[in-house]
This record gives C-alpha cells, structure tokens and sequence, in this order.
C-alpha cells in the first residue's frame, strides 16, 4: 500500500536522532479534547501509540499549547529506529525539524527544535 501523503524531510536517521518518538508528542490547543486524537494503527489494525498520562506544555507558548505524549510500540530504545519505518503512519511521515522554506541553516533548525524545553503539567 502506497502512501498518499507528501513525506517530509527530516534529518533522523542521518543524525541518528530520535527526538520525536521517544516519546511520542502531539502538540494541541490548551482546552481540545485530546480523546479526539485518532488512534495510530499498524498494517494489521494493531494500536502502536500507547497513551503516557503525562501532559507538558512548551516553556515558549505555556499559554496556549500541551503536549500530549505516547510510548510507540515500534519504537527500539536501543538503536533509536523505528522497527517498521517502511509502514510508519502518514503524522509520522509528515513529521519534521526543518522548514524547507526558512533560510536557517537545518543543523540550526534542527537542534533548536530538539531543546525545546516542557514543563509538566499533570501526570
């Protein structure tokens, strides 16, 4: 089955960075209602985000903005990859630290991303 969605460039596996997936962050508005969030299924149907009770907000927009966290099932903590990249779903592939279109250089864009700093709200 061939994917529809546009994949993004991402500089994970060149950087061996696995940021994204450990855990799982989906940014939302403060007061959504995260129960709304689909589940991400496997090929078999199987879910493989597995909801963490932890919500954060970044440091940056507190305000407005949680993030809602999972654990991955086809997440290895051992070598930072995905354990099905070929059949990962569309947010994921969708997903990325570099804007193609900003005039920063990726390696900037890129770790700038990665220390964005979260404050626990709840657990």
């Amino acid at each position: 089955m061939k994917n529809c969605m546009l994949e993004k460039f991402g500089p994970c596996l060149e950087k061996g960075c696995s940021w994204c997936c450990d855990p799982v962050k989906i940014k939302y508005r403060k007061g959504y209602d995260t129960s709304t969030i689909p589940p991400m299924l496997d090929k078999n149907g199987n879910e493989i985000w597995q909801p963490l009770d932890a919500v954060w907000a970044p440091e940056a927009d507190i305000d407005t903005t949680r993030v809602k966290t999972f654990n991955c099932v086809n997440y290895d903590k051992g070598s930072g990859k995905c354990t099905d990249y070929e059949n990962r779903p569309d947010i994921c592939r969708n997903t990325s630290c570099v804007d193609e279109d900003s005039e920063e250089p990726i390696k900037k864009q890129h770790k700038d991303f990665i220390k964005e700093k979260f404050i626990k709200m709840k657990k």
